[in-house]
């Protein structure tokens, strides 16, 4: 479902019940295979990479659950290269922790992600897509190569900006 640093490939921009249905069911399917996680210290220098990811997981969902794909397709587009760059910082990152492991736990962090922001949409479905709107409008307003300092900056969906409260895929 997600890409880790080839180029995401936007949405399909498709409506209807039927979207709806794909996506409810893509996200229930993700929510039943929930890894284990712990809490491990992040070096700094990962801690954009894994908020990045973060952040596109929510806006992700928000395309989905919100019916605001168009809107994450421009994002995809207008942060094309950072998004490449973090994640192949975020791919380094997981080889580095997790060596033969990596990919298994890069999934599994990824899907983390996608949980927690589908879990944010269906507590309140209204707050998160009125928040994650007010996020697409300020990125479209954002130039190119700011991404990393918007999140900083902002903490758009309360993404932890403390590189040693980043929440990573433990150790099996």
């Amino acid at each position: 479902m997600a890409s880790h640093g080839k180029g995401d490939r936007p949405m399909p921009r498709k409506s209807g019940s039927a979207f709806g249905i794909v996506a409810a069911t893509a996200l229930a399917m993700m929510l039943t295979g929930a890894p284990a996680m712990a809490s491990n210290c992040t070096p700094a220098k990962d801690t954009a990479a894994l908020q990045v990811r973060t952040l596109q997981s929510h806006l992700m969902v928000a395309g989905l659950s919100c019916g605001q794909s168009a809107q994450y397709n421009q994002f995809v587009s207008q942060f094309e290269s950072e998004l490449v760059t973090q994640g192949k910082s975020l791919t380094s990152y997981f080889n580095r922790q997790y060596g033969g492991a990596a990919r298994k736990e890069l999934n599994a962090y990824v899907t983390r992600m996608a949980n927690e922001a589908s879990r944010r949409s269906m507590a309140n479905r209204k707050a998160f897509c009125q928040e994650s709107q007010g996020v697409f409008q300020t990125l479209s307003a954002m130039p190119k190569g700011n991404l990393v300092s918007f999140i900083s900056d902002q903490s758009p969906f309360s993404i932890q900006n403390d590189a040693c409260a980043t929440r990573t895929a433990q150790k099996q």
